[in-house]
């Protein structure tokens, strides 16, 4: 072979490893994580900086990638066709595009793309000054295909605007943190409860109307005292007639403050204002209101003005960081494994909340109730006020009411048939 066949092979070898340029460098920049990009920039990496703007910039960024890689894979083709065909004759065309199909896929595609996905970031940052000046050199071609792109997304209806990582993404993220380590069993609690948080209504916090307790408006200031020191509790709804009309709130230091030097202190002499909000009010609204009214205790009411029940600060800072339990507290379990697949579970738990603790997958089962304790999920399937001992089979589950009072479900058994590897 002459000078002019070697500086031909020269060319298509350079060409393939252009091929692997923009291959690893498409790959780098879908892949790559703004987030992280971000954390380097506070630590002081500048070339995470420029790289960050050109990675939020993708759609400049892939027309250029694309158009390069085209160029040069087009340019690969056509001369390894040319030097085939002065060695090979006729048969060269065939042999040149068997040969230069295998390169530019195994070492222009392949094997870039999988160096390019295991370290994106790094990859990413390495290249992208090299990238800026092609975006640069291509800007004509890329302005034409943006043009055409914002045209296509108009008639589709597409939208433009995506986000980085949605909150499924996250949760998935986080979830993969844990396993892996980086973060700690509590801590990635305290992150999904607080994704959760703004989702979560007051309806599914509350303490029920049955559990209230509250005192009349006409009690004397001795049953209040009483009523305040078996209780234990700090607040007290108070009411007229009864429990659907509540007036207002005592707090326990107010009442003995004033009791301690009248032993007939009147109850409105010292009742503060309560608030109303209705069971679908999200939890994240009413924390706002509870700073803005300065409470910490709101009735929550239904459609005809009657009481559902009560829901307090406690409530919701329970639903980020868990039970919360004083001194005064008589610690109740909502989930209690007695065997292998065998749970006593309290009637007042959410559902939800019991399919996660055993890891049930609730979706693929075809649960679909609108309901907040077990209670009522039990309810809704019975149609009625079941008998003790009565049960339901609900996909792999065997559920058996075990205890009622009052008409209402204290608590039930379940039985799980085909218990999971892993259950929390």
């Amino acid at each position: 072979m002459g000078d002019g066949p070697a500086f031909y092979y020269i060319f298509i070898i350079a060409m393939v490893v252009l091929s692997a340029f923009f291959s690893a460098t498409e790959t780098a920049f879908s892949s790559v994580s703004q987030i992280k990009l971000k954390n380097k920039i506070a630590n002081g990496n500048k070339k995470a900086e420029k790289t960050l703007k050109i990675a939020q910039d993708y759609d400049r960024t892939l027309s250029a990638i694309l158009i390069g890689n085209n160029i040069v894979n087009i340019a690969a083709a056509s001369v390894g066709t040319l030097v085939f065909t002065l060695q090979f004759g006729e048969s060269g065309a065939v042999i040149s595009t068997v040969v230069i199909t295998v390169l530019i896929l195994i070492f222009g595609e392949v094997l870039p793309k999988s160096v390019a996905k295991e370290n994106p970031e790094k990859v990413a940052i390495g290249v992208s000054g090299m990238l800026k000046a092609l975006i640069v050199l291509f800007t004509p071609v890329i302005f034409l295909f943006v043009s055409l792109k914002k045209i296509v997304r108009k008639i589709t209806g597409g939208s433009a605007d995506n986000p980085v990582v949605t909150e499924q993404e996250l949760k998935v993220l986080i979830e993969e943190s844990e396993n892996q380590g980086v973060l700690e069993q509590q801590e990635s609690e305290l992150v999904m409860s607080a994704l959760d948080f703004d989702e979560t209504t007051v309806r599914e916090v509350l303490t029920p109307r049955v559990d209230v307790t509250a005192v009349d408006a006409n009690s004397s200031a001795e049953q209040v005292k009483n009523l305040f020191i078996e209780q234990g509790y700090s607040r007290l709804p108070v009411y007229s007639g009864s429990i659907d009309t509540i007036v207002g709130v005592i707090h326990n230091k107010d009442f003995f403050r004033s009791y301690i030097s009248d032993k007939n202190v009147e109850l409105k002499s010292i009742m503060q204002h309560v608030i109303f909000v209705p069971a679908t009010m999200k939890i994240s609204q009413l924390l706002k209101e509870f700073q803005k009214q300065k409470t910490h205790m709101a009735i929550v009411s239904d459609q005809y003005g009657g009481t559902i029940g009560i829901v307090t600060l406690e409530d919701i800072i329970e639903e980020l960081v868990g039970e919360i339990w004083d001194e005064s507290d008589e610690v109740e379990y909502d989930i209690i494994k007695l065997s292998e697949n065998k749970y006593k579970v309290s009637g007042d738990m959410n559902p939800l909340d019991f399919f996660e603790k055993i890891n049930f997958d609730y979706k693929k089962s075809g649960y679909n109730y609108n309901v907040s304790s077990i209670s009522g999920w039990v309810l809704e399937k019975f149609e009625r006020i079941p008998q003790v001992n009565e049960s339901f089979s609900f996909d792999s589950l065997d559920i058996k009411v075990t205890e009622i009072e009052k008409n209402r479900i204290i608590s039930v058994e379940v039985t799980n048939n085909q218990p999971c590897d892993n259950p929390q």
